[in-house]
């Protein structure tokens, strides 16, 4: 069994693309509209970051996928974070939508570490030992479930189960 990826940017990708699309016309816009040549540079400037953090984005969230090996699930988003759950720790795992409105990629609500995409995640992973996440300046939690976003949830779920 070798290493399975899993994307998980399905939902956001397409926002990303279209201001991603969006920001030449803008930058042309602004040069058109803004008299000062001192400003237009200004925002030229930033008009061109801009785009730069968008398709840097877009290639993170297509270079660092949830996957599974041998011996681990490892959780990504983007170079946010990665979490590595060892396979061994694994009791259960379901697949269900989940809608919560918690406005963070990764957050711990009742031992549960929640990996949301667009408020929701559609898979549910049931552990059999406590699991230590590191959430950076908001602690260190333990976790006995994990709930997580992914494009195919049957295949996560396949794998996982094998």
């Amino acid at each position: 069994m070798g290493d399975q990826t899993f994307g998980y940017s399905a939902q956001v990708r397409p926002f990303l693309w279209v201001f991603l699309v969006l920001t030449p016309f803008e930058i042309l816009l602004v040069d058109l509209i803004v008299p000062w040549y001192w400003l237009r540079a200004v925002l030229l400037v930033f008009g061109l970051l801009g785009a730069l953090l968008l398709a840097w984005m877009l290639w993170m969230l297509y270079k660092f996928k949830h996957s599974v090996d041998e011996q681990h699930l490892w959780l990504r988003y983007a170079r946010e974070f990665e979490y590595r759950i060892p396979l061994a720790a694994i009791e259960n795992v379901t697949q269900g939508m989940t809608s919560r409105s918690l406005n963070k990629t990764r957050s711990v609500v009742d031992g549960t570490l929640v990996l949301e995409i667009s408020h929701s995640t559609n898979v549910r992973v049931l552990l059999n030992e406590p699991q230590e996440i590191d959430l950076g300046r908001r602690g260190v939690h333990e976790v006995t479930k994990i709930e997580f976003w992914a494009d195919n949830p049957d295949d996560v779920v396949r794998a996982l189960r094998k």
